[in-house]
């Protein structure tokens, strides 16, 4: 099966996750703000890493990429409708005052992918657009599981008001991506608690079913 471990980095507090596949202790690292947590993380769990993802472009999402490709050799799985976002990293991190960051190089295009293995475990890749324009959500039919990046959080959504983001992509997003999951889903957030497809279904207030 698949495990989900959550490694809150960076100051806003991003989720970046560790997905386990619990036959062949594979991993997969997604949206890696920090590359030292996660770092951390993994030798706690005492998992191989085999691979890094992503679910957008913003700055807290991926801004610790390069050096975990660094420290583990691994490649980067990432939605290239975001590369503007990916090539502006190093302006992003200047302008909020952060240390300066290197931009990962990617070898693999989720917006071109229908899914992504790891382990054995396998991952439906859901083009999410709204929050960013090359936005994935990463869905695991097997356990119900969601990592839904900065689509949708516990009783809110996300931001639509950054360069390219489109409110009106966000909600059929929402609409059509998310909430077609079986209600029992539980979502992943980017930021925040886990949640489920039945509650924000029923009370997210910004998108209703």
């Amino acid at each position: 099966m698949l495990e989900i471990h959550e490694v809150p980095v960076t100051p806003y507090q991003q989720n970046a996750t560790i997905l386990v596949c619990t036959k062949t202790n594979l991993a997969a690292a997604c949206d890696v703000g920090d590359a030292g947590p996660v770092l951390d993380k993994l030798d706690e769990l005492g998992c191989k890493l085999e691979k890094i993802i992503a679910t957008h472009g913003h700055l807290d999402h991926i801004a610790g990429t390069a050096e975990l490709k660094r420290a583990t050799g691994c490649e980067f799985w990432f939605p290239q409708g975001d590369d503007f976002l990916r090539e502006q990293l190093p302006t992003q991190a200047a302008t909020y005052g952060w240390s300066e960051i290197k931009v990962p190089a990617v070898e693999h295009d989720l917006n071109k992918l229908k899914s992504l293995m790891v382990g054995e475990q396998e991952l439906e890749v859901r083009h999410c657009p709204g929050h960013t324009p090359g936005h994935v959500v990463f869905f695991h039919e097997a356990s119900a599981k969601l990592i839904a990046g900065d689509v949708i959080f516990a009783g809110s959504v996300g931001r639509t008001d950054f360069p390219r983001g489109s409110w009106e992509d966000l909600q059929n997003s929402i609409r059509t991506q998310l909430y077609t999951l079986p209600p029992v889903t539980e979502i992943h957030c980017g930021h925040g608690p886990t949640t489920t497809v039945a509650f924000e279904k029923a009370n997210n207030p910004f998108v209703r079913a």
